[in-house]
């Protein structure tokens, strides 16, 4: 990922960089901004039969792991097959999950390197990768969420980025679900991405913010059966934050993990650059430019480049 905040201020603002003859109603935004944050619910369901939690999870992590421009390409050509009034909460959903990928793609190696760089430092951590990439996010969120709105999750709360309508849900099912088949070749009937969004939302009511007594409960009770909480990890803050560690604002030396480059950048340098990205990406989504969007997407959701 980046966590929940974090895409949906990206998603903000790339809305707000979509080419002039895009423009969406009040529910289609709400339906970007919900496709923006990718498979990201999927790896939260737990309500449903066992195997269909399975096939979720499965699903997410292979959404993040291979086939991405085929993916893409299918949620596109998929819209047209939308009943007319459902096209435009699906074009609007669709782009939602392209800007999910360009964050991911472009952000990951930031957040990895950090990760590498703790879980490395020999203070006890070389088993917490998970813990600690969960950390790093939701700091991001914490800060990200100060510094573009000057607000904390008390203000604006994680699980309110998830606002949707019934329409919206269904029609995004309906897409996830034919991603889901005609690429991966698994079922997840439509309905079931409502369910992952509910229990994606209750997680973030249940465990934000840090350091409550419900908080405290939840991650004491994960820590029966494991070392750490990643539910914890996951949490954020209700802190002011000014700066932060993680968005290495001084702009220290930094290894890509994957490729080895060094690099300097801060997370806004990272964040802002993806945006200038943004509307090339959308040009030739749009425009039927395969051979375009071939050269655009190069990158896995993790960052690596693709084969």
């Amino acid at each position: 990922m980046p966590a929940i905040i974090t895409h949906h201020l990206f998603g903000e603002d790339a809305a707000k960089r979509l080419p002039s003859h895009i423009t969406f109603s009040q529910e289609e935004l709400l339906a970007f901004l919900l496709g923006n944050q990718g498979p990201d619910p999927l790896f939260f369901c737990f309500t449903a039969p066992p195997k269909a939690i399975l096939t979720c999870h499965e699903f997410a992590a292979r959404m993040h792991s291979e086939k991405e421009l085929d993916a893409l390409l299918c949620v596109r050509d998929a819209v047209r097959s939308l009943p007319v009034a459902d096209q435009g909460i699906g074009h609007a959903f669709a782009l939602g999950l392209l800007a999910h990928y360009l964050l991911d793609s472009e952000a990951h190696a930031f957040i990895f390197a950090q990760e590498q760089a703790i879980c490395d430092a020999g203070v006890g951590l070389e088993d917490a990768h998970a813990q600690v990439h969960a950390l790093i996010e939701s700091e991001l969120d914490t800060w990200m969420l100060w510094s573009a709105r000057q607000q904390t999750v008390d203000d604006a709360p994680a699980w309110a980025d998830l606002a949707r309508t019934e329409r919206v849900s269904r029609v995004g099912g309906t897409l996830i679900s034919q991603i889901a088949w005609q690429v991966f070749g698994m079922r997840i009937g439509p309905d079931r991405y409502e369910g992952c969004l509910h229990d994606y939302e209750l997680v973030y009511r249940a465990i934000d913010p840090t350091g409550t007594r419900r908080n405290r409960l939840i991650a004491r009770a994960e820590r029966l059966g494991a070392r750490y909480s990643i539910l914890d990890a996951l949490s954020h803050t209700n802190q002011v934050k000014e700066a932060s560690p993680a968005a290495n604002l001084e702009c220290k030396p930094w290894v890509d993990a994957l490729t080895g480059e060094e690099h300097h950048t801060s997370f806004p340098d990272v964040f802002y650059d993806t945006l200038d990205m943004w509307e090339d990406l959308v040009e030739a989504f749009e425009g039927q430019q395969d051979d375009a969007l071939k050269e655009l997407v190069v990158r896995r959701y993790n960052g690596s480049p693709l084969d």
